[in-house]
């Protein structure tokens, strides 16, 4: 598909900045530690060593259409080289890209350069044909020179997938400014999202594409070249470092800054006039185990000298000490303020309520020494000698944020009708209050502190949609339940070794050994709405539906307040491990996972059977714990934002799964995800109004 030029409505004169003999030189740093080493050293990577691209632009061509993008390979070499403190950056322009010079930079100089340390990354900025259609479709790059309609005078995406077989790089990445289909390689099997900071160092090899083949992509005179060079541009200084389950990080992964892509350039070619999508893709060259990222050189390079050693204090390996006994991952001792130790501070500063800043200032100082104070206590017969002694400031910041997301009592329910079953296969519903509730602490970079929302009374379900019940809708409807015919093959995301998830289970948990009592997963939003449409057929009455966010939300949180009553442990739910099993399925000693809790066991290492533990003071089974749940809300990153109920790209998920660590079962932990994902711990139930 040509990549063509446009502007919008008062930009179709914009001016071609023509090549002419074009560039083929390197930009090489001197051979000692290397600036990106050191960047990336700072981050917590320093495993990982040098860092090398190859930088190609082809915009002036004999047939066809000449592109204005003649300046974005130079502002793609000055970023690597000034800010992203690449050490080898080769850049080939204009008439001096050839098939040959390609082969010989990628097969001849590049093999020997890189090493099994480094990374390497390739960017192409240029037009994309595609031939063929469907699933054996292939991709081509033309050529200065290249005939349209002579494949074989274009660069192929397999010519680049046997260049790519000679680089041994630890990580690779292959930034396309062009759009075909054909794309070598697979979908990510690993939802690189929402991939964790112990996988990000890992082995990865990704291609990241401008569009699809259907569609075409566009420059602009005002941003100085094509859309997705400048949102690229602008992503990896640091706007695509999308809030997680770790707020900012200072680092740019190829999960993140694809999502962001598609969100800069949409909004992008909008803004310019241009109505049809443009969609960037990814796909993985081989099974990647990480994720190619970029440290925002900013947040780690210091101020006064961006290549000297970051500086080591006393005061920071105290820190660092305090933060180990208090059960944080610090990555050891080191002196250094580095990435680790500010995740660790981030981590710390939200379970205290605090300020997520990750640094280490007064008020958080003094939050560590309470807690370290409080390790220390008497446990037994309600002893709380000591308390005077926690800072006035913390104790205060603690009841504020309390009183901030605890709801208020709710009123005791009528006796009548508090248990319904609407039909012989419809799940059983539980009549539940409502109440004024506050959404409780999130994201840092969320301006909204807390947000009030009234909760009328309403049913829910008291467990989670069992197989047996989600059966009874598949055998009905016929959408197949045994016989697979929902895809051609796996379509749900199961964990593999390594933690990793991958697509190799069945939809709907076809071909499990699990029992009709299991709560059905491998569930899509899109799959649970089509069984809340079957029972509204079954049923008279109120509609049946997802339950809100805030509803959710609402009850989990009294679910919590009914735990600590019952139970007796404290609102901390990272520092009171026997809280893992008390609450729910969570990731337990008998887990798989590397981050499960070995200090209790909860008799489950996958999904349990439903009503396995205990209900809270409703009767409702496993709100926290066992399957991520759906919820009606679309997702929405700011809470402040309106509520959307159709119409969803990804959902909201609340309430942790078999597979969580135990923070994940905090009431305010809330998950994107898109609205077709299946997961084998992620499943649902269904609410319905009074009337």
């Amino acid at each position: 598909m040509i990549w063509r030029l446009a502007v919008g409505l008062a930009l179709l004169a914009a001016p071609l900045w023509a090549e002419t003999d074009g560039l083929d030189e390197a930009t090489i740093r001197p051979d000692d530690r290397s600036v990106t080493e050191r960047l990336l050293v700072r981050a917590g990577f320093g495993e990982l060593q040098k860092s090398y691209a190859l930088i190609v632009g082809v915009s002036d061509f004999d047939e066809f259409t000449d592109l204005p993008t003649a300046k974005d390979p130079l502002r793609m070499r000055d970023y690597l080289v000034d800010e992203a403190g690449f050490d080898h950056v080769h850049i080939l322009t204009g008439d001096k890209v050839t098939k040959d010079r390609l082969e010989e930079l990628m097969l001849d100089d590049f093999r020997q350069l890189v090493g099994p340390n480094d990374r390497f990354l390739f960017y192409w900025s240029g037009h994309g044909e595609t031939l063929g259609q469907g699933p054996g479709a292939r991709g081509f790059l033309p050529l200065k020179t290249s005939r349209k309609g002579r494949f074989s005078t274009m660069v192929s995406m397999d010519d680049i997938a046997d260049w790519d077989s000679y680089i041994i790089a630890h990580q690779v990445l292959y930034l396309m400014d062009s759009c075909f289909s054909g794309l070598v390689g697979s979908a990510p099997q690993s939802d690189l999202a929402d991939i964790t900071r112990a996988q990000l160092g890992g082995p990865a090899r990704h291609v990241i594409t401008a569009g699809r083949a259907d569609e075409q992509t566009i420059a602009v005179d005002q941003l100085g070249g094509s859309v997705f060079t400048h949102a690229l541009l602008n992503g990896l200084r640091g706007a695509a470092d999308a809030t997680n389950a770790l707020g900012k990080d200072n680092l740019v992964s190829v999960g993140e800054l694809k999502s962001y892509l598609g969100q800069e350039v949409t909004r992008l070619r909008t803004r310019f006039g241009w109505q049809r999508s443009i969609t960037p893709q990814i796909r993985d060259l081989t099974g990647s185990d990480g994720a190619f990222f970029f440290p925002v050189p900013a947040a780690f390079a210091p101020e006064d000298d961006p290549e000297r050693d970051p500086p080591v204090s006393d005061g920071v390996a105290e820190m660092q000490q305090a933060l180990i006994d208090l059960g944080y991952d610090t990555g050891g001792v080191t002196g250094v303020l580095n990435l680790r130790t500010q995740v660790a501070l981030v981590l710390f500063q939200r379970d205290q309520g605090l300020e997520e800043s990750g640094q280490a200032d007064d008020v958080t100082r003094r939050a560590i020494i309470a807690a370290l104070a409080g390790l220390a206590q008497p446990q037994g017969d309600g002893d709380v000698s000591g308390q005077d002694s926690l800072p006035e400031t913390v104790m205060a910041i603690e009841r504020t944020e309390r009183a901030a997301i605890e709801p208020a009592t709710p009123a005791p329910l009528p006796p009548q009708d508090i248990r319904v079953r609407p039909c012989e296969t419809c799940p059983e519903l539980i009549r539940v209050p409502g109440g004024t509730m506050a959404y409780g602490p999130r994201p840092v970079d969320d301006p909204i502190p807390s947000i009030t929302e009234e909760v009328a009374p309403f049913f829910i379900s008291a467990t989670e949609v069992t197989i047996g019940q989600f059966r009874a809708y598949a055998e009905d409807t016929g959408v197949a339940f045994v016989d697979g015919k929902t895809s051609e093959g796996p379509s749900c995301f199961d964990w593999q070794e390594g933690d990793k998830l991958r697509k190799t289970a069945q939809a709907f948990n076809q071909g499990s050994d699990l029992s009709s009592d299991h709560p059905v997963s491998c569930v899509s939003r899109r799959d649970a709405m089509g069984y809340v449409d079957w029972l509204n057929e079954q049923t008279d009455g109120p509609r049946y539906r997802l339950p809100t966010e805030a509803e959710f939300e609402l009850l989990l949180e009294r679910q919590l307040k009914h735990r600590i009553a019952e139970e007796g442990f404290n609102r901390d739910l990272n520092n009171d491990a026997d809280v893992v099993c008390a609450l729910g399925n969570f990731g337990d000693a008998t887990s798989q996972f590397s981050w499960r809790n070995q200090s209790c066991n909860d008799g489950n290492p996958g999904v349990a059977l439903v009503a396995s533990y205990p209900a809270d003071a409703n009767g409702l089974h496993d709100l926290a714990g066992n399957l991520w749940e759906w919820v009606a809300d679309c997702w929405r990153g700011n809470l402040s934002l309106p509520r959307a109920l159709e119409g969803c790209e990804s959902g909201t998920l609340k309430g942790g799964s078999f597979d969580d660590p135990i923070k994940n079962a905090a009431p305010e932990t809330r998950q994107p995800v898109p609205v077709n994902r299946r997961q084998t711990n992620i499943g649902f139930r269904v609410a319905r109004d009074l009337e």
